[in-house]
């Protein structure tokens, strides 16, 4: 996996763009994974991280999500024009995850330009 120093983000700009372009035409289940993500990110203050079932449970999925995610973010690497591979998951175009040392959960985050971009989407459209 590629750390952040090797790991290209888009400007808040660039992101809010994206969900301009992108959001209306995501299936529902992928607007609420979104919206999901994004209440963690400012209404739990000390729990901005999510596990990937927590995800899904918002979507309406049966199971894990990541493959959810991992569609969103083709959809992000495609705007952007960024590559991705199994050494470069499309998902790390949107997220950030991290393991837990403790119970060696995996948990994901919205990367933060993404989620001030998201922030300013809803209060402009939603």
């Amino acid at each position: 996996m590629l750390n952040d120093a090797e790991r290209y983000i888009p400007s808040e700009e660039q992101y809010l763009e994206a969900f301009q372009s992108i959001y209306e035409r995501l299936t529902p289940g992928h607007q609420a994974i979104l919206n999901k993500l994004y209440q963690h990110c400012y209404f739990m203050i000390d729990n901005r991280r999510l596990r990937t079932w927590e995800l899904s449970q918002a979507a309406g999925y049966d199971g894990d999500s990541s493959g959810q995610i991992g569609i969103l973010g083709i959809k992000f690497c495609n705007f952007f024009g960024l590559e991705y591979d199994e050494y470069r998951p499309p998902a790390l175009a949107i997220i950030s995850w991290f393991k837990d040392e403790i119970n060696g959960y995996w948990y994901i985050e919205l990367i933060p330009e993404a989620a001030r971009a998201f922030k300013r989407f809803r209060l402009e459209t939603i």
